[in-house]
């Protein structure tokens, strides 16, 4: 497929089913204004930029310098005009433009369990209780930052592409004890992986696919 004019010329863009639900879900509209907070290498920002009929304006953010500007490239080639690529942390986006967006992506980063593969130690090296600590902290101050940056009434999707609690169903608890959000009924239908465990939490929290939708429900005043 990547050796075909029609890829190399930014007419097709390759992308998995699963990276495509975080977009669906967040179902961004013609001339809604959307944070990506960590966009890179781009395959979810020109996803909605289409979505939304390349009318209205997505900033894109990723920190790591190599990865931001793969991310500019894509953007580029798939002509998606409507998006503003920086450099910089997720963590500092939500004081820098409060009550800016009306809709926010945080595809987090994470611990990236579900594509381990054990045939491949490269994919699970890194892996350890510590890491998933770390991970589970920046999430927090992501989702901090992200709500900051919602107008009220506005909405945000978290997604991950890891499978442990800490990480998913604890960050969304998190939030619920310490933001004014909720969390919305998905509506798609996707045959995603149910926590058995969800009595440990609230009641709205269950896992879809990895991805939740939430809701600002008042100006930010912290």
């Amino acid at each position: 497929m990547e050796k075909l004019d029609i890829y190399k010329e930014g007419y097709i863009y390759i992308q998995s089913l699963p990276s495509m639900i975080p977009p669906l879900v967040l179902d961004p509209k013609n001339g809604e204004k959307v944070l990506d907070m960590t966009a890179a290498p781009g395959s979810k920002t020109t996803q909605m930029a289409a979505m939304m009929n390349n009318e209205g304006y997505i900033l894109a953010n990723e920190l790591d310098k190599i990865r931001c500007e793969r991310l500019k490239y894509n953007v580029e080639l798939q002509g998606a005009s409507i998006v503003e690529v920086v450099n910089g942390r997720g963590e500092q986006l939500g004081d820098k433009y409060p009550e800016e967006f009306d809709k926010v992506l945080l595809d987090s980063p994470c611990s990236g369990e579900g594509r381990f593969n054990i045939k491949d130690v490269k994919t699970y090296r890194f892996w350890s209780p510590k890491e998933v600590n770390r991970l589970s902290n920046l999430q927090k101050k992501l989702m901090l930052s992200a709500y900051k940056a919602l107008k009220k009434g506005g909405i945000m999707v978290y997604s991950t592409c890891t499978l442990n609690r800490k990480e998913n169903e604890e960050v969304l608890e998190w939030a619920l004890n310490n933001l004014d959000i909720e969390i919305l009924d998905i509506d798609l239908n996707i045959n995603g992986v149910v926590e058995a465990f969800t009595d440990m939490y609230d009641k709205s929290i269950k896992r879809q696919s990895g991805c939740c939708l939430l809701k600002n429900l008042r100006d930010f005043c912290l």
